[in-house]
């Protein structure tokens, strides 16, 4: 029992030995027509998230038990998941805003677009609500407890993660304090199976803020005014 219980345990290390770093890199086509006049900077997101987070991947190894979980609403602060180790460089409340800043910068959507913790002498703000970057992941076990990791050496999926990502994002008119368009946005969820030699990435946020980004770019072109002097279509 010790020695299947050491071969578990070395399993698990295979996936959980990896770190994770925050990269992100803009997606966004140049917008056609130029960039509109205005400096738009944008600024810290708010956290809306509840620091909540479960770890209950130890069960797998209680009889009887399918798999041990994890329910993570603050998954950057654990220092382990599911098939990863340590998430480095990753502090959504900054991370997030400057990923959005480069890509409106990429874009050229704006005379200046930047990213800055005040609002300053900018023309337009975007601010931003992180609701939801939720992470559920399983350790599969069968029920045979410390047995059931042999499962996995054979063929049998040892783990899924999944990842979902929430934000609420606006555009301030600083020069009337207007709302000029405001809106949620939920990212396509993500969920990956993962075996004993093929462990899927459980650290998908970038690729989905991505998303939700592409979407906000597009919503935002439409609901921004004409600038002052361009011609009607």
């Amino acid at each position: 029992m010790k020695g299947l219980r050491i071969l578990a345990a070395l399993a698990l290390l295979c996936g959980c030995a990896t770190q994770r770093a925050w990269v992100y890199a803009p997606t966004l086509p140049p917008v056609p027509g130029g960039p509109r006049p205005e400096r738009t900077v944008v600024l810290p997101f708010r956290d809306a998230r509840q620091n909540v987070n479960n770890n209950r991947l130890g069960l797998y190894l209680i009889p009887l038990f399918p798999f041990g979980w994890a329910d993570f609403e603050v998954p950057e602060g654990m220092q382990a998941h599911v098939t990863s180790g340590l998430w480095t460089n990753y502090k959504p409340t900054e991370d997030y805003p400057k990923a959005l800043a480069d890509e409106l910068r990429n874009a050229g959507m704006f005379r200046e677009a930047y990213f800055d913790f005040k609002q300053g002498d900018a023309d337009l703000a975007i601010q931003g609500t992180i609701v939801s970057t939720k992470y559920n992941g399983k350790i599969l076990s069968y029920g045979l407890s410390a047995y059931g990791p042999l499962l996995w050496f054979v063929g049998a999926p040892a783990a899924t993660a999944s990842n979902q990502l929430a934000v609420d994002l606006a555009c301030v008119d600083l020069r009337t304090g207007r709302t000029l368009f405001s809106q949620r946005y939920d990212a396509t969820p993500y969920r990956k199976t993962s075996w004993l030699y093929v462990m899927a990435n459980d650290f998908n946020y970038p690729a989905m803020l991505a998303e939700v980004y592409r979407q906000f770019a597009a919503d935002l072109v439409r609901a921004l005014p004409p600038p002052k002097g361009a011609a009607s279509p």
